[in-house]
Parts: structure tokens; sequence; C-alpha cells
């Protein structure tokens, strides 16, 4: 038999845990708490070709940025991109200090080959080739996951079901995208920059990007609630780019700003409504995927016109 005082003592702590039960569920109803994970695709480098020099800084100053933020972050390796004239073994030692500064490698292909215009053979067969050397670098650690070029699955649901249940047997898995930054496209406008040596235009570039992807990630959070009535746990989707090398200190604080806490990819994937959705189209960025699915349209905020100018230039000199 129980004294009155240990009686009160139970009360009070069964009172206790109920008050930060209850904390903890109002925080996550009220959307304080968000989750997202970390993803860069085109390792070592996206974009055009800079100095070895410069491509060794960029990456430091990525890795340096994943560390000081604690942020845990998923690779995705193009390894077509180690294998050039005077810069194979200098590329290959980049991509080891991906892994060896703790980021786990995924395959994004050999060539960033696109599933829509090519046959299923020929894409596996460039997965395939996409995973010597990562593969070797990585060791005893397993490479789990796949990210589809240009976010193209396959061009039909059965075609992507194969490749799917092709990768699957390896031990792979499709890694989706919920929130794009399109840096890929702004790269394009801060790259002129840095050829003309103007420091404003630098700095204008910067600031707007870091505006389009806050607007962004509001734009998607927007989608989730419409979609699911909670946010979900995101995906975010960056690249191995000297922007994001000079940039991504101040995406992770206006991140954190809004209540965000850094997960991995597979936390992110346990988060049940990452199912496929019931209505295919072929795309990886998943928030439009389950909007066609449940017949919605998600509005997505486009760069600013200079910058998509700058992007369409750069392809034509291509």
């Amino acid at each position: 038999m129980i004294s009155f005082k240990e009686f009160l003592l139970r009360k009070f702590c069964a009172s206790l845990y109920l008050f930060f039960y209850s904390l903890i569920m109002v925080t996550a109803i009220c959307g304080q708490t968000k989750t997202i994970a970390v993803t860069i695709d085109d390792l070592p480098l996206n974009g055009p070709r800079i100095p070895l020099v410069d491509l060794q800084r960029m990456t430091k100053q990525l890795l340096e940025t994943f560390r000081k933020n604690n942020v845990p972050v998923v690779g995705f390796v193009n390894e077509s991109l180690l294998f050039l004239d005077g810069e194979t073994d200098q590329r290959i030692a980049l991509l080891r200090s991906w892994s060896d500064s703790g980021v786990e490698l995924g395959n994004h292909t050999f060539s960033h080959l696109g599933f829509r215009d090519n046959s299923l053979q020929k894409y596996e067969d460039d997965f395939i080739r996409g995973d010597a050397v990562t593969r070797r670098i990585q060791k005893e650690k397993h490479t789990r996951f796949f990210r589809h070029p240009f976010l193209q699955m396959g061009p039909t649901p059965e075609a992507e079901a194969a490749f799917e249940k092709f990768i699957g047997e390896r031990g792979y898995r499709i890694a989706p995208v919920t929130v794009s930054t399109m840096d890929w496209m702004f790269l394009a406008a801060y790259r002129n920059a840095i050829e003309k040596g103007d420091g404003s235009a630098i700095k204008k570039v910067s600031e707007d990007y870091l505006r389009f992807v806050e607007a962004s990630i509001e734009s998607r959070e927007k989608a989730s609630e419409n979609l699911f009535g909670r946010q979900i746990s995101h995906i975010l989707l960056l690249h191995a780019n000297e922007l994001n090398g000079e940039n991504l200190d101040r995406l992770f604080a206006m991140l954190k700003s809004r209540g965000y806490q850094f997960v991995t990819l597979e936390t992110a994937l346990k988060d049940p409504l990452y199912v496929f959705p019931e209505k295919y189209t072929p795309t990886s960025d998943w928030i439009q995927h389950w909007a066609f699915s449940k017949g919605k349209k998600i509005d997505s905020p486009q760069p600013p016109d200079y910058v998509r100018k700058a992007y369409d230039q750069a392809q034509i000199k291509k």
C-alpha cells in the first residue's frame, strides 16, 4: 500500500508526463516542428567545368557547411563527371572526400541519362555503369538510393515498375523530391556575374536565389496542407555547384528559422505518405505526383526573368 505522499508524487509525475506529451503533440500539429532531408545531385560538379582549384574549394565549402549545421546528406553521383582529361584522379579523390565526410553516396546514372527518351535496357545499363567507382569508394557501406536524372521517371508505370524491381533486387530504392531549389537555373546567371567580376550582380543573384528557395518552401508547405492536412517530411533537392557553395549556410539558416529539423533521407521516407500515388505521372517531384493523382493543381514560384533568360542563353551556347 502506497503512502499519501507517494500517491501525490505519482499524480504529479503523471500530470507532468501528460503536459509534455500534449506540448509535443500541439507543437507537431501547429507545424512548429518540421523535418526535411537534404539531398545533393550531380557530384562532383553541376554545371559548366570550372578550374580544378575552384572545384576543390567549392567541395570544401559544401562539406564544411554540412558539418557546421549537422546536416545528414545523400549525394547522388554521375560517374561520367569523374573522367575528365588530366583531372580523373583528383575528381575521384574529391568524391572520396564526400564519403569520408559522412555523406552517403547514391546512384544518379553514369551519364545523367533521361528515362523518358531511352529504353529500359539502356537505362538499366547506365545505372549499373554509374555504380563502379562509388561502390569502391564506399567499400562496406552499401549504396542504397537512386535519383532519376531530370526527375524523369519511366514513360509508363510499367517501365518504372520494371526499373524499380531491377534496382530493388540490387538493394536500391528511389529517392523522390518534394522541394526543388532550381539552383541549376540560377547558376547560369551566377556564372555570368562571376565571369564579369561583377560583385553587385553576384550578390543580386544570391539574394534572389535565397528568396526563391524560401518561396518554394512556403509553396510546398501550403501544398502539403492542401493535399494531406499536415506537413510531410520534405526532401530537398540541391546541386553540387558554386552557387550553393557560397550560399548554403544562409539557406540552412532560413530553414531553421522556419522551424525545420534536418533528418536523414531514410528517416524522411518513413513518413507513411511516401507510397506510390494511385495515378501515374512520370516525375520524381512527388508533390506534383500526389497532386496529379488527387486531381489538384499546385502553383509553384518561378525564377526571375533575367535568370531564365541567362539559362536559355547558356543552353544555346552549348
